[in-house]
Formats: C-alpha cells, structure tokens, sequence
C-alpha cells in the first residue's frame, strides 16, 4: 500500500464534475502517468466569482430604525424581518421611510471598509421583504428617492463607489414582497410564498431596472418566495439577457443559478460538486442593525470568523459576510473592526485564499489545507503538543516549505511511513488566529485515498452510493424544500492479479439525462435502458489505484440528481 499513490488533483471541486481525476500509480518505485493541469471552466465568470472567496453582504433599510425595537419591545427574529415578526399593520410600517435620513451614510467609506478587510465584492440589499427599494425604480413610490427625506439613490452610490474602489457590485432582491398589491395577502410567518402573475411581471421590471440603471452586476443575490419553474426560467433568463457576466444565485430556486448558496450561516458537512457560497451574518440572530443584540469580546469575534472562512474555502465555497449599518447609515464600530483584523490578517496570508483551490487530502485535525498548482498552503489553528503536524497518506519530491508571514522561517520535512512530518521550529511566530505554512513541490504530490477498494479475482465486487465519495448539489423549489442531491458518485478501487473485469452497471428508474461513466480517462455513455444490458470490458492494471465516476453527461444543469437507492457497479 505504501508505493501506491494517488496524484494530488489541485482543482476547483465544481470542475470535478466534467472530469475524471487522473490516476499517478507507484509500482516498484516506477511512476506511469503524465502531470494533470488544472482544467479550466467552461465559464470564466463564473471562475471569476469562485476566485473571490470573500466578500460583504450588507442588510440595510427602513427596517434599521426601530433595530429590533417596535412599541417599546424587543422583537425577536431577525430584525430585518420586523413587520413579520412583530405583525405590523403595512401603513403604519410604511410611516418608517418618513423618517429614514441616513445623513452618516458614505458609500465611499463603506467600500474602503471592504477593500481593507480583503473583501472583493459587495452585495446590498435593494429590496427586502418589506417591500421598501433602496433604489430608485418607477414601479412603487416605496422606495428611497420618494419617499424619504434623503432623496438619494443608495444602490447607485454604492455601485458608482464599488466602481471608484475596484470592487465588485452585486444586489440582493426579495422575490416575496410584503408591501406590493398584488402579493399575497401579508401574514406575519410568510417568506416563501408562490408568487402571483402579476407579482411576478413586477418582479422583472424591477430586475430590469438593476440591471440597466447601475452598470455591471457581479451577482444577483435571489431571496425565498416558491416560485414555478417557469417563473425561475424567465428571471435567469433576462438576467443574462441583460447582463451576461452576472452570475445568478441559487435562490433563484429550481435550479436556475449559477452557484448554490447554503442555508444561513450553514458550512456543509458534504463534499459539493458545483459553485456555492455561504452567506453569514456577524451576529446568528439577526442580519439588518438590532440596538439590544449582545456583542461580545471583538478578538473571540475576530478568530469565529477567520475561522469560519477558512473552513468555507478550504471545503471549496464562497464566504459571504454581513454588517448591518445603523438607520443613520453608520457603520457599527465593532462589526467594523472585526472586518479591519481580518483584513489585517489577509494581507499576510491573502495567497493561501485567494484563487486557492480544494485539496483532496483530508482536512487534519489541527487545521485547513488550501491549494494551488506547486503549493499546498498549511492552515494551523491548533498546535499538537509534540510541535509535528502529520500530513497522512501524502508524499512527493517537497522542495521547500515555510512559513508565509516570513518565508526565513523554515521547517524541516521528513518522509515516515507514507505520511509527510514537518516538525515546527521554536522561531516560528504563531498567530493569534491561524499560523499559515506554505509547501512548495516538484513534479506532483502523492496522496493515498482512505477508502480503496480491494478488488479479488474470484469475487464481484459491488460499487454502491454507500462505499463511494459522493459530490452533492443543494437544489430545490424554495428554501424549505431544498436538500442535498448526489450529482457525483466516485470511487478509488485496488486491482489485485488481474487484469480485465467486466463492469456491469445497474441504474434505477427512468434516466433524466444520459449517463457518463468513467473508468480513468475511458469514458462509456448510456442513453437508454438496453445499453446497461451489455457489460463492458475494462482493463485494470495490477496493484494500482484506478477511478471510476458516474454523472449526467449533459453538464448545462449541474444540479441534477443521480437516483442512488438500489444504484450499483458490479465487477467480476
């Protein structure tokens, strides 16, 4: 098991889906494979957007004046959501905008804060489900020109600001609407509601409007409701009618997006094959500004969310982070300086975030690993007691690795039972929030997978959803309703004294799509029900490590999912 190794695949996890990973075997010491490049996306925007990693959500709007607060209550619930959650009759909540003058609101601020915190985008709030537009549109007089005494556009100061700084610019729209006529009728639990044709129709205009009145938006940031297919369609449609390079999210629902986004504050705890995001908000209780909420030590505040981000882009994902400005647009001090430190610490360990890529080594007990083609970046946010952190199952030719806050800093590397030691030196500075080491290599860096499969000559052997590496979507109608969907199945088998098997595939139920199955680099599609009644020949060579996939052939909708009850792969 020792000379046997898997090639270390420093790739994106969403471009594991169109390829099958290459295999570098050991046998005797000799290697038989070529040096794997990463593969570039079919989308370049979309690329784009995944090499971001961190960005800011801002929840900002009439709802930041009571802050938490209604008739001398504190209101629970997230506090952007107070009309809901402290049943607001629509007319008397509508009397907030009277007296909604944001005169601390500097949009040129507000993007410096981002870029100092290493942030590469910003996404604000231009309609929540209040009703109430931060924008200018022609469709409601509820918005932020008409009727408050600021008489400014906010969506257009922050994205002409966005533009001045170099950021990134994308909105966050509510499909739902608890102050349009012909909603549903407002109740007090309601955000994930269908949405009537003439809700829908304004619903567009209004999307028409951002993107033609604020030049380029990064993303478009969809919220609840449970709309139709139809009604998802004909929005994402328009959006890259409009603005091609905007990328759609997931809540956009019935698989519309470009990327997927996670449930509030929520890091997945399954590998996902596809673009995704995580938006967090600084305080789980609430988005938008609440006067009473408990804020408590900044530094333990400063280390969560370092730490949050690391966990989010080491697992491949986006982290989205929220402030929630005061009704007077001031941004809060604390939530301020929780984005300056973790600015601060990027700007020394920007390089092992920024464009990184998912490492297929499993994450250690002591901290995150990131990557990139050459270097594997070493993430400690808790030192072993014996000062040698164990990368197990990895090996290669290691031609240097240091710490990247000072690259004099070096360690030294041992190679013991097919794991790599690296033994910390007492120079070395540790970080208050996670000490980062840089691993550069030669050629490729090896790393033996956990779960091979042993295959025996007189036995069949049967590959199921149970004993594979599964990649999942996250996909549904609306928020309740989404769930994780297995759009990749995977897995690492061990040939033992022979070399031809026959493959038999077992798929039930109807086929959505054609199949693609891959044995290493040979690809076999099925396309209807008589073609799993013909079994293959494969060749598989002896003591070595080989990957078999099955996806949908047809990538255009990422999302679907592969029916894995009763699914199997007999090899015999």
């Amino acid at each position: 098991m020792k000379n046997i190794i898997k090639r270390l695949a420093i790739i994106p996890v969403a471009l594991l889906i169109p390829v099958a990973l290459l295999i570098l075997v050991a046998c005797n010491n000799t290697k038989t494979s070529v040096e794997q490049k990463p593969t570039e996306s079919s989308n370049p925007y979309l690329e784009e957007w995944e090499n971001q990693k961190f960005s800011m959500f801002i929840h900002w709007g009439i709802y930041s004046l009571p802050a938490g607060i209604w008739e001398g209550k504190q209101i629970s619930g997230y506090s952007e959501q107070i009309k809901g959650h402290a049943k607001i009759p629509t007319n008397d909540y509508r009397k907030l905008a009277k007296d909604f003058n944001p005169v601390n609101w500097d949009a040129d601020a507000v993007a410096q804060l981002a870029k100092d915190a290493g942030m590469k985008s910003i996404v604000i709030t231009s309609k929540h489900h209040d009703g109430f537009c931060m924008f200018d549109t022609q469709y409601s007089d509820f918005n932020v020109v008409d009727a408050t005494p600021y008489k400014k556009d906010v969506i257009k100061e922050l994205a002409d600001a966005c533009q001045r700084k170099g950021l990134r610019f994308g909105v966050y729209f509510s499909l739902i609407d608890w102050d349009y006529e012909h909603a549903l009728p407002f109740v007090s639990t309601r955000n994930s509601d269908s949405i009537p044709p003439l809700h829908h129709q304004y619903n567009l205009n209004q999307v028409e409007e951002l993107l033609s009145n604020y030049g380029p938006i990064s993303e478009l940031w969809f919220d609840m409701s449970a709309p139709t297919y139809q009604q998802s369609k004909e929005i994402a449609d328009l959006v890259k009618k409009l603005q091609p390079n905007c990328m759609v999210s997931g809540r956009l629902w019935n698989d519309q997006g470009d990327f997927v986004v996670m449930g509030d504050n929520y890091t997945p705890d399954f590998k996902i094959g596809v673009p995704w995001q995580t938006p967090a908000s600084m305080f789980h209780e609430t988005w938008s500004y609440r006067s009473w909420q408990k804020r408590d030590d900044v530094d333990s505040k400063i280390k969560e969310k370092i730490h949050d981000l690391l966990n989010i882009v080491s697992s491949g994902g986006n982290y989205l982070l929220n402030i929630g400005p005061k009704g007077d647009g001031s941004i809060v001090k604390y939530e301020s300086d929780v984005l300056k430190a973790m600015g601060e610490w990027l700007k020394t360990n920007g390089d092992a975030i920024y464009n990184t890529h998912v490492s297929p080594i499993e994450r250690p007990t002591w901290g995150y690993l990131t990557a990139k083609s050459g270097k594997l970046y070493i993430h400690i946010t808790d030192f072993p007691d014996d000062n040698i952190l164990v990368l197990e199952g990895v090996s290669g030719k290691i031609k240097d690795v240091y710490a990247l806050a000072d690259a004099s800093t070096k360690l030294k590397v041992q190679s013991k039972d097919g794991d790599i030691n690296l033994e910390l030196p007492e120079t070395l500075t540790k970080d208050p929030y996670a000490t980062v080491l840089v691993m550069e290599y030669d050629d490729e860096l090896a790393y033996v997978p956990s779960n091979i499969i042993d295959l025996h000559t007189n036995e069949t052997t049967s590959l199921n959803a149970e004993n594979g590496d599964q990649y999942f979507s996250y996909s549904g109608q609306d928020y309740y309703t989404s769930k994780p969907t297995v759009i990749l199945l995977k897995w690492h088998v061990k040939s033992h004294k022979k070399n031809k098997y026959t493959l038999q595939l077992n798929y039930p139920g109807d086929l959505k799509d054609k199949l693609l199955l891959s044995v290493n680099n040979k690809k076999f599609t099925y396309a209807i029900k008589s073609d799993f009644e013909k079994p293959i020949e494969v060749e598989l060579s002896n003591e070595t490590i080989h990957t078999i996939q099955l996806r949908y052939k047809n990538p255009s909708n990422p999302h679907d999912g592969l029916n894995t009850d009763n699914l199997k792969i007999e090899l015999k």
